[in-house]
């Protein structure tokens, strides 16, 4: 009597379980055609799943602020008068005045005429000495001329940068009638408040301003430029008196 331990039967039962699965396996196609079963393919959508790898997004190049450096020349705004003349503004090289391109801290709108840049639409986070490297011009005679108060420039304001010089320049410090001792608190803060009524073009804000803490402080022609734009609304001559 010959004795199998159970290891071996095990191992006997393993290797014909395999044999049978592989003969199922063979036959498969054979048992599929008699009861009328296909073997599936693999679809194109699947196989192109397997074999095609999506293609790298290409990494755009980050675009670059034109005119980096120094300006070769620099524009400003002088300001001239002669005894009690009233202070005419007026644009000093400007054909140096351009725009060398946004960048950051000066991505506002240029404003253009037939005679080229005119003014400068200030944007969020912009900066005067930005705008003075984009455009070539001192932001000094800038911040002066346009008011600007502590070199807080407001998105939306439209700084004039080459202004007419038949209408004259308002002082945003000195009271035309100022004498040492004066207190020009009231008067700083009226021509503030004035620009923001004319940047609105709220003409009865304006008019009420005007006549309160303005009139009579300054030159007899601005005296009479403002009266005059007042009664007209005439924006364009308001915009320069009170930018």
């Amino acid at each position: 009597m010959i004795l199998v331990s159970r290891a071996a039967k095990v191992a006997t039962g393993i290797a014909a379980a395999a044999v049978i699965a592989g003969l199922v396996v063979l036959a498969y196609p054979a048992f599929a055609a008699l009861a009328g079963l296909e073997h599936p393919a693999p679809s194109a959508a699947t196989a192109t799943r397997r074999t095609t790898m999506p293609a790298p997004t290409p990494t755009p190049t980050p675009s670059k602020d034109n005119g980096s450096g120094d300006c070769p020349a620099e524009a400003w705004i002088n300001f001239s008068t002669h005894g009690d003349a009233p202070l005419i503004p007026a644009l000093v090289k400007a054909d140096a005045l351009t725009d060398r391109g946004a960048r950051p801290g000066a991505r506002g709108e240029v404003i253009t005429d037939a005679q080229g840049i005119y003014s400068y639409v200030v944007a969020p986070n912009d900066n005067l000495s930005s705008i003075e490297q984009r455009l070539c011009i001192q932001y000094q005679s800038v911040a002066l001329f346009d008011h600007v108060l502590s070199d807080a420039i407001q998105p939306g304001a439209q700084l004039i940068l080459r202004p007419d010089p038949t209408i004259p320049w308002i002082h945003p410090y000195l009271p035309f009638d100022a004498v040492p001792g004066t207190n020009t608190v009231d008067y700083n803060s009226t021509i503030y408040e004035m620009g923001a009524a004319v940047r609105t073009h709220d003409l009865d804000t304006a008019r009420a301003l005007w006549a309160r803490s303005l009139s009579g402080h300054v030159s007899p022609a601005a005296q009479a430029a403002a009266t005059r734009a007042l009664d007209d609304g005439d924006w364009p001559v308001l915009e320069q008196l009170f930018p």
